[in-house]
């Protein structure tokens, strides 16, 4: 756990700068596990989403000035950190001769389903890491259907983990539903292949890229029952307006007085991938659509 803590360590030290950034709400594993939760496990990544919805080439013009910004200030404060930005990706690497972490903004997913929330680090965090500060973190809603989405596309132990405790806790409400509606409708992945995914041997994963994170025992047993529990969960909580809605869309007719998700860069620029398979490879597009309606049956 020694090194994760190194990262964190790094994380926490230059999270206040970042949190000066009112275009940004923190999400992810971090918002999840340092701010929402007690710690249940360590994060190491800063993933951010743009809040404003401008187009695209002011929304990525705005986003570089505010990463400089932050990358300008980290640099004064702390001469020992070293920050490698890169433009094309909005990313920042930053690291020490302790440790590495990152900064990245998410491109295509911009704009938030309600206010942001300001929250501070949990107390646990406070005290292991004696540390302190606040940031916007995205609603609740998004939060989840933003890490539920994560957990039925890459399958990453880390995203399962945080997904059994949302399972324990809040469970699939109705809020938590519509923002993995949105973050469903926003994702690269087909929308059949997310409700029914295809499943991930992540073994080695959860011993190289998991382990040490937490103190609590999160065994593969445990990942695959997450895995399967989640997916039976969403597939049960849909309503037939819900079907009715993916339907619709995946058909390039969507009915926004269901779920009012137009304004959403990543929604339109999924319903735009679609128009273009129904025009290059309607065959596609009809098997898709065909797949989507024996899922939802």
């Amino acid at each position: 756990m020694s090194s994760y803590k190194e990262q964190v360590n790094l994380l926490l030290k230059i999270l206040p700068e970042v949190a000066k950034q009112k275009c940004f709400a923190l999400h992810g594993g971090t918002a999840i596990n340092l701010f929402i939760r007690d710690m249940p496990r360590l994060s190491v990544d800063i993933d951010l989403t743009y809040i404003p919805i401008e187009d695209r080439e002011t929304s990525l013009a705005n986003i570089l000035v505010a990463l400089k910004t932050i990358q300008t200030s980290i640099q004064k404060l702390f001469p020992d950190i070293r920050i490698n930005l890169k433009e094309r990706l909005l990313k920042l690497q930053i690291y020490n001769n302790k440790a590495l972490i990152k900064i990245e903004v998410n491109q295509i997913n911009r704009g938030l389903l309600n206010d942001p929330v300001e929250l501070q680090l949990s107390d646990k965090t406070q005290q292991e890491f004696d540390a302190f500060c606040t940031i916007s973190v995205v609603p609740l809603e998004q939060l989840y259907g933003g890490k539920i989405c994560a957990a039925l596309d890459r399958q990453h132990p880390r995203d399962l983990f945080d997904t059994k405790y949302l399972l324990e806790n809040e469970g699939f409400t109705d809020n938590i539903k519509k923002g993995f509606l949105l973050l469903l409708l926003s994702s690269k992945r087909p929308i059949n292949e997310m409700l029914n995914p295809n499943l991930i041997d992540q073994r080695q994963t959860l011993i190289h890229q998991f382990n040490g994170m937490s103190l609590e025992e999160f065994t593969y047993q445990d990942f695959e029952k997450t895995r399967q529990t989640l997916i039976k969960i969403i597939n049960q909580s849909l309503t037939s307006y819900d079907k009715q809605f993916l339907l619709a869309f995946s058909k390039l007719n969507p009915d926004w007085s269901v779920y009012d998700f137009e304004k959403f860069p990543a929604v339109r620029w999924k319903l735009q991938n679609l128009s273009k398979l129904k025009e290059n490879n309607k065959e596609k597009f009809n098997k898709f659509n065909s797949s989507l309606s024996e899922i939802l049956s």
